[in-house]
């Protein structure tokens, strides 16, 4: 749980930089972004013995480098995609761009699998960059599934679900504990996580209960602050970035 906090704070830091280098070097910014997509990368694999699995040791700079391929396409992508989006719904080829997204999946799957505990990790932030690209042009069929209430719903929830979720867990993970003690159900157990000790909901039909409950906490807690937290939020700094 440190570990997560620790996260959680180099990712909160990540973001603060991002606003100050915004604000301070205004249209000239993408730069920084660029410099920290090159170093960053090379940083972790010369210093740290854990790629990108990384917290309390270059935690910052992980959060740096997958932070800037995101601000990167925002920054010069915006108005390409919705150009090439109004021309793939004229006369777009469908199929191919289903194709596309297909393959894409496809690679995500494989990357996954094969890019854990290694070097080949580092270059998560460049494939799902990738990832982004492609399906923000929204040309495919998994595109238009994307594109549904729930799922568009979910993307809202998204940064709220990122941000609470370690919490939900955290408690809900202690509720366990004490249902278990009272009624002998195993729902949690001692499970390794990174390589460390940690506690987790335990297996069988007991634990996936457990799973989808977290899940649909998570889900609630997230609309919650995106309705109280992080849209007035937005509201307020879409309202300052108009007086500036």
């Amino acid at each position: 749980m440190e570990r997560a906090k620790l996260e959680h704070f180099g990712r909160v830091f990540a973001r603060l930089l991002f606003a100050g280098v915004v604000f301070v070097a205004g249209a000239r910014a993408w730069i920084w972004f660029v410099a920290a997509v090159v170093t960053a990368p090379l940083f972790l694999l010369g210093f740290s013995t854990h790629h990108m699995d990384v917290s309390y040791d270059f935690g910052f700079i992980r959060c740096l480098y997958g932070f800037s391929p995101g601000a990167l396409l925002a920054w010069f992508q915006h108005d390409s995609i919705a150009g090439a989006r109004q021309v793939l719904l004229a006369n777009g080829p469908r199929m191919s761009w289903t194709l596309a997204e297909i393959v894409m999946v496809a690679v995500i799957v494989l990357f996954v699998s094969l890019a854990g505990d290694n070097d080949a990790g580092i270059a998560a932030p460049l494939v799902f960059a990738l990832a982004l690209f492609l399906f923000a042009h929204e040309g495919g069929w998994i595109s238009a599934l994307l594109r549904t209430p729930f799922m568009l719903t979910l993307g809202a929830l998204s940064y709220s679900i990122y941000m609470v979720h370690i919490f939900v867990q955290a408690r809900l993970i202690n509720v366990a504990g004490l249902v278990e003690r009272k009624l002998g159900l195993g729902l949690i157990s001692d499970i390794v996580l990174r390589g460390e000790p940690a506690t987790g909901f335990g297996a069988g039909w007991t634990g996936t209960v457990a799973i989808v409950v977290m899940l649909a906490a998570t889900i609630a807690v997230s609309w919650v602050t995106w309705r109280l937290v992080e849209m007035p939020a937005m509201a307020w700094f879409r309202r300052l970035s108009k007086r500036i």
